[in-house]
């Protein structure tokens, strides 16, 4: 659902490593924040209010030990009210598939609190599912 989505972040590392790397199909780009930094978050704007239940990440070797995955139903393209829906604390790197009650979410940000290096955070790919319905 996020794939080619408008996408912002906190910071960048640099030329090449822009947020919308998170959400191009590629894995051989990605987005990288500034080295050292917390926290450093990124998020995908789906365009409008759809319904949600999981998330994938695909970390690059600088990834999160802490971070949250947040929506938000804000109008606008600025979101300010963010609910948490999953809490990871003991993160690894590589890949993490995520599950969450369904939520009804126009914006999906992976909120990084605690790095697992001495970089920053970096995503291979920010993948958002919908919800199935019964």
């Amino acid at each position: 659902m996020a794939l080619n989505k408008q996408a912002v972040t906190s910071t960048i590392e640099g030329t090449g490593f822009e947020a919308d790397k998170a959400f191009d199909g590629n894995l051989m780009s990605r987005w990288a924040s500034n080295e050292g930094s917390d926290p450093e978050w990124i998020y995908v704007d789906l365009g409008s209010v759809q319904n949600i239940s999981a998330v994938k990440l695909r970390w690059e070797a600088a990834y999160a030990t802490q971070y949250k995955i947040q929506v938000s139903s804000d109008t606008g393209s600025s979101p300010v009210n963010w609910t948490d829906v999953n809490t990871t604390t003991n993160g690894d790197g590589g890949e993490d598939n995520i599950t969450f009650a369904p939520q009804n979410a126009r914006f999906v940000r992976m909120f990084g609190t605690v790095r697992g290096t001495s970089y920053g955070y970096s995503l291979y790919e920010f993948e958002v599912y919908a919800a199935s319905t019964p």
